[in-house]
């Protein structure tokens, strides 16, 4: 049959140059070329070649939301980025591609890959004034390019408010499962597909008290369970971004645990939990192609919708928005309740450069100057051991500081309450005098001291924040912030913790993902 192909327009054909030096331009994280980006999409590995590709809410022409394409980023490791030309764009004014996730369709299941068993498939919405609808398209040559399928739409239900499909491939029923919002609903809805293209709807799913004025984003991932833990082997967690209304304000992420048989999902918990204690962490996807044996891995987009087409990084240096580190995740119980732990995807060891201080003291302070790290992007280890669990007492803080400005962003952990804080109230290139719901610190609790040790570890870089509490990152906060001049001192302060305890202080510097090879590079048809 007949398909007509995706041509891109003129600006799309190939990868945009990029500038990666600015004092805010992230050098660890994932940021686009230029102008605006925000969801991550079709998040996805191709073992085969090596690859991870990371699609994203792009718009070309400006610093603001709008004019929604599908960007595109390819990595060996998922911190070195290749940005690559815009995979998908609408074919007229008012149509636009927004988000949706990537499969590898092995088997053929669509008829589109007769001769191959690595073609890729987007499932996205496009939106337009008056629908969003579902569509698809295909990929020969791993995802670099696609054309779409002739019969979109695949699914129309006549909705405006009906978005962002997230599909896996579900082995027991041996079907495509997908899931997607029905955004003012506050209703997740699962379909079902033998081929990509013919879709059932299976079931809904919501729970009273869930909390936000929109649904959107929803992942379904299948965790491993240790037998310690629970005699099930594995579960199922239904994460949901919600903006606006998030607990914290504009955007957020929580998630339900439970189970799934192939079409219905079912929570076996009271109450939601939240994915991360700050304000710039939202619409997670999950990568599809992560081997069941291995921890499933996220990126997020790290901002919020309060005030993410306000900050300076547009008007300075001509882009807006970073994603989150990729993160590994276990689910676990701690205290009894189902948690999704966090730490940063194994590659990141690779991008350790020079050891800036390996130090423990009893009290006092431990610092260290990064002003020659290249990158000024810094990876941070903070232990404490010996705390009196009965009586815990005293405190540990932390300042990145400025030696130009004075500027800091700060944080630390109050043994005394059980509680952890970040803030950047301290930089002062944005703050909540220029947007009232950039809020300026995050706290959360920490549920136990376990053993009598505690630690914290994480990443600084240049204007994201990442922190993760415990030996198993069984919290993390995300933090953007916005300093006239760059952070370059780290000091780690200890107070009070009593005469059997001490505090042990690691950092080191990052080299940068981005290089003169890695920045840009013209498609190779």
């Amino acid at each position: 049959m007949y398909i007509k192909p995706f041509i891109l327009p003129a600006l799309a054909a190939v990868a945009q140059a990029a500038s990666y030096s600015g004092d805010l331009r992230p050098q660890t994280h994932f940021s686009p070329p230029s102008n605006f980006m925000n969801d991550p999409n079709g998040l996805f590995y191709d073992s085969k070649r090596g690859v991870y590709h990371l699609y994203y809410q792009y718009n070309p022409t400006a610093t603001v939301a709008g004019n929604q394409h599908w960007g595109h980023a390819t990595s060996p490791d998922l911190y070195h980025w290749t940005n690559q030309p815009i995979a998908l764009a609408g074919d007229k004014p008012e149509e636009y591609i927004f988000s949706g996730s990537a499969v590898v369709d092995s088997n053929n299941t669509s008829g589109f890959f007769p001769d191959q068993d690595d073609g890729v498939i987007a499932i996205y919405t496009v939106d337009t004034p008056t629908l969003e609808t579902q569509h698809i398209a295909y990929s020969r040559d791993g995802g670099y390019t696609f054309t779409k399928y002739e019969n979109n739409p695949v699914i129309d239900i006549g909705s405006k408010q009906f978005r962002d499909p997230q599909v896996v491939w579900h082995p027991e029923t041996q079907q495509w499962v997908m899931t997607i919002a029905y955004a003012q609903d506050l209703v997740i809805g699962f379909y079902t597909s033998p081929n990509l293209k013919d879709w059932t709807h299976a079931s809904n799913f919501t729970q009273e008290g869930l909390p936000g004025d929109q649904f959107e984003c929803p992942n379904l991932v299948k965790f491993s369970v240790d037998r310690a833990v629970s005699e099930e082997t594995s579960k199922f967690v239904l994460f949901i971004s919600v903006n606006p209304g998030a607990p914290l304000g504009g955007s957020g992420t929580f998630y339900v645990v439970g189970d799934f048989n192939g079409t219905h999902f079912t929570s076996e918990v009271a109450q939601e939990t939240l994915f991360d204690f700050s304000k710039d962490n939202y619409a997670a996807q999950w990568y599809s192609g992560i081997p069941e044996n291995e921890p499933p891995v996220s990126i997020g987009w790290a901002s919020n919708w309060d005030y993410t087409e306000e900050v300076p990084t547009g008007p300075l240096e001509g882009w807006r928005s970073a994603m989150t580190l990729p993160r590994a995740h276990t689910l676990t119980k701690v205290n009894g309740v189902w948690t999704v732990t966090h730490s940063p995807f194994e590659g990141l060891s690779a991008l350790k450069g020079r050891q800036l201080v390996s130090k423990s003291v009893h009290s006092g302070d431990v610092k260290a100057n990064f002003s020659g790290v290249p990158s000024n992007a810094v990876y941070f280890d903070v232990t404490l051991k010996g705390i009196d669990v009965a009586k815990p007492t005293g405190r540990v803080n932390f300042n990145f500081t400025s030696s130009v400005s004075g500027e800091f962003l700060d944080g630390g952990v109050s043994l005394d309450d059980s509680s952890f804080w970040i803030s950047r109230a301290g930089t002062h290139l944005f703050t909540i005098e220029d947007n009232g719901n950039y809020t300026s610190s995050s706290t959360t609790t920490i549920s136990s001291f376990g053993n009598g040790t505690f630690s914290f570890s994480g990443v600084i870089d240049r204007s994201v924040f990442e922190v993760f509490l415990g030996q198993d990152g069984i919290q993390s906060g995300t933090m953007t912030f916005f300093p006239s001049s760059p952070l370059d001192t780290l000091a780690v302060s200890a107070e009070d913790l009593g005469d059997r305890a001490s505090v042990s202080v690691k950092a080191w510097g990052l080299q940068s993902g981005w290089n003169s090879t890695t920045a840009s590079k013209r498609f190779r048809a």
